[in-house]
């Protein structure tokens, strides 16, 4: 039945889908992303940049904005309070939104790989387990602020709201605007304390061959547990 409902209101996912797309064709029909850089270990900035960053951004989009939108929607509707009264508990929608906006998540990735790949020609990730990894603990830690924003908002649009809102900070203080390269320095310290620049970071570095560093890993399992604790601590059924 959720799925049936994602289907109704797919428009609402053009942005998550169609941002990391737009970003990635405006990048790689221009020369300049798609140079060697020794800083990516000869890669380009498109391969090694671009990409993890569309990645991250569709992971983001949906954690923030979509995963509290729909919970805050079902308890404003007072359908979690009737659910509650069935065998069905109000358990198995979270579980089922959650499996249907990872699969919405999956998709938007693939997508842009998909665009990478057939239509730039970008390189592969040297390391694919770093990349594997860093996604599924960015997944982690944006779907759990999105938890946290669902227990907190009041309403519908005010969950909206603070989802617009905490996914432009992330990305401004992440490097999702620019180079963190060009940020000043105290500002590209904090980056990657942040719940985008680390994982952008990991994502970064497993593409070249490195590997998530112990600051990327210790962010992206902080931010689950701290917000996760405090979802489950604020989260109102009613």
């Amino acid at each position: 039945m959720e799925f049936r409902l994602v289907l109704r209101e797919s428009s609402r996912f053009y942005l998550p889908l169609a941002l990391p797309l737009i970003i990635l064709a405006m990048n790689g029909m221009g020369d300049g992303a798609r140079k060697p850089v020794a800083e990516f270990q000869g890669l380009s900035a498109l391969d090694a940049y671009i990409v993890p960053l569309s990645a991250v951004m569709v992971v983001t989009i949906i954690g923030l904005m979509h995963v509290p939108s729909g919970i805050v929607h079902y308890r404003r509707m007072g359908i979690l309070r009737r659910v509650s009264v069935t065998p069905a508990q109000p358990l198995m929608i979270l579980v089922a939104q959650a499996l249907i906006l990872l699969m919405v998540t999956v998709l938007g990735v693939a997508l842009a790989l998909a665009m990478g790949f057939l239509v730039f020609g970008i390189a592969p990730p040297r390391n694919p387990g770093g990349v594997i990894a860093a996604f599924v603990l960015s997944l982690c830690a944006m779907f759990s602020l999105g938890l946290l924003i669902a227990a907190l908002a009041s309403s519908p649009r005010t969950a909206g709201a603070i989802g617009l809102v905490s996914f432009l900070a992330l990305m401004a203080t992440g490097g999702g605007f620019s180079n963190r390269n060009d940020y000043p320095e105290w500002l590209a310290t904090i980056a990657s304390y942040t719940p985008f620049g680390a994982a952008h970071e990991a994502m970064v570095n497993s593409w070249s061959g490195g590997s998530p560093t112990m600051t990327n890993c210790l962010v992206l399992l902080a931010v689950p547990l701290i917000a996760g604790t405090g979802s489950a601590f604020a989260f109102r059924w009613e």
